[in-house]
């Protein structure tokens, strides 16, 4: 704002200067006139406010109306009516004296300076001081008798003052110069002024930021540190831990979105702890399950090397049992590699479309013969003949057989085995329905887990058959389900996607 204020005061002050030129031209030629180029700069002086100085083209001073760099103060003399009368008949006596001052002195000036002004005036003249100074909206003007005078000894400070220099006439000949200058008090209290009032807005507005910025810092703070906190809590062990979610902004939502982490961490964390405990559990049911064939091997082995050596008939019934504890081994190891494949979802399918109906007579052919030994009747019920679905039939048929081979398993002589498929919308279902003793309550959630047998079950069984048949089930995406309820026996269900 002051660049701006100064320039626009250079300009107008060239402005003026470029008139008085132009008219200053015409008192240089055809000849020199001082006294109508001193009027022209009273006259310019008084217009514009300036000190106007009009120089020669070797830069004589051909006119100038004085320093406008510091106020002016003059004593002015008043003269009695006599003394006026007089001066109509012989020479004027001016009334108006500058006081002497220079540059840094205080004001007033003293007696001593002032007292020459004094003498031989007229009898009965009277004076006063008229003193003159800048102000920020303009000059102001006092008149003050002697004895009214200030008695301050303050020192007048230095004000800068603009000075333009025109030429007059031709720019590459002039016949002389027009100066004229201005003090910028005005401009400089003005600036100054709203410096100040920059400087105060400024730093209030500072002092509002900055407390705006610590109520908004605390405000996105203490959330953050709640996560901090929440999320310490996680790292030492309580994954029950969350955040507290009460805004609606994005730390909201980043306190929401923490909260559904740490529930999918618990979730990870409680199902990875059910799974160590099934793993722990598979682990002492499969030592368990292999620890009687391996025990057995090893009775029948020290036999073998004792007392029966020397026995043909003992040898060979140990032979005989010794051979099928290793096919027991073999099964349970076997069953055991396939169901892990299975789980872990490497092991290789070949997926084809097959008829239900063949793969039903492929599942339960292998076993009517035990049946007929078990007096238990097995039924195969026709299916529909468009009914096909996309499977590994081999396993597919493994999963049949063991449900197949579980009901007959479980089924009193003279009582009955059904088995059947049907379409369940892009389902192909296949049932198993056996007249066993069923399953009770508490063994019902657990009949599909490994090596799980029930509490009142009776036979040799692994309890691999139904865990495998559920594990072939899954990595078709089909499920299995079983009904069943003591005294009524079991309907199990294995469904399986059907061929589109």
């Amino acid at each position: 704002v002051r660049r701006y204020v100064e320039r626009q005061e250079s300009e107008y002050l060239r402005a003026n200067a470029d008139v008085v030129a132009l008219q200053a031209q015409r008192f240089f030629e055809p000849q020199l006139r001082r006294l109508a180029l001193e009027d022209l700069a009273a006259a310019a002086a008084f217009l514009g406010d300036a000190r106007v100085r009009i120089l020669a083209a070797d830069q004589t001073v051909l006119a100038d109306t004085g320093d406008p760099n510091h106020p002016d103060e003059f004593l002015w003399l008043i003269p009695s009516g006599l003394a006026e009368i007089e001066t109509r008949h012989r020479a004027p006596v001016p009334s108006i004296f500058p006081v002497p001052w220079r540059e840094g002195r205080s004001l007033p000036a003293s007696p001593r300076e002032i007292l020459p002004l004094l003498r031989d005036l007229p009898l009965g003249t009277s004076h006063l001081f008229a003193r003159r100074t800048l102000t920020p909206w303009g000059r102001r003007f006092v008149f003050e008798e002697e004895g009214q005078r200030p008695g301050g000894t303050a020192v007048l400070p230095l004000r800068h003052f603009l000075k333009i220099t025109t030429p007059v006439g031709d720019g590459a000949a002039p016949l002389g110069f027009v100066e004229m200058s201005s003090p910028l008090s005005l401009s400089a209290e003005a600036t100054n002024t709203m410096q100040g009032a920059v400087l105060f807005s400024g730093i209030g507005s500072l002092l509002i930021a900055l407390a705006f910025g610590l109520f908004m810092g605390k405000a996105l703070s203490d959330p953050l540190r709640g996560l901090a906190s929440t999320a310490l809590k996680m790292s030492e062990g309580d994954l029950s831990a969350r955040a507290a979610v009460g805004r609606r902004d994005e730390i909201g939502a980043l306190a929401r979105q923490f909260n559904a982490m740490a529930a999918n961490l618990e979730a990870s964390f409680l199902e990875l702890r059910s799974e160590r405990d099934a793993l722990r559990r598979f682990i002492a049911d499969a030592s368990h399950e292999l620890r009687t064939p391996v025990t057995a091997l090893a009775t029948f082995n020290e036999l073998l090397q004792g007392s029966a050596s020397g026995d043909p008939a003992a040898r060979e019934e140990f032979l005989r049992e010794s051979q099928a504890q290793l096919e027991k081994l073999r099964w349970i190891t076997a069953n055991l590699l396939d169901l892990s494949r299975l789980d872990a979802g490497i092991a290789s399918l070949s997926l084809e479309g097959h008829s239900a109906s063949d793969i039903l007579e492929a599942a339960a052919a292998g076993l009517r013969a035990k049946a007929r030994e078990k007096g238990v009747t097995l039924t195969v019920q026709e299916a529909a003949a468009d009914l096909s679905l996309r499977c590994d039939r081999n396993r597919i048929e493994m999963a049949l057989s063991n449900l197949i081979a579980n009901g007959v398993k479980f089924t009193p002589p003279g009582g009955r085995v059904t088995v059947g498929a049907a379409a369940d919308g892009a389902l192909a279902s296949f049932v198993v329905r056996d007249d066993g003793p069923g399953i009770s309550p508490e063994d019902l959630p657990h009949v599909f887990e490994r090596f799980y047998r029930g509490r009142n079950s009776e036979g040799d069984g692994a309890g691999l058959g139904l865990a495998i048949a559920s594990s072939i089930a899954k990595v078709h995406g089909g499920s299995i389900e079983v009904d069943s309820a003591p005294g009524r026996g079991s309907t199990f269900i294995l469904r399986i996607p059907r061929l589109a």
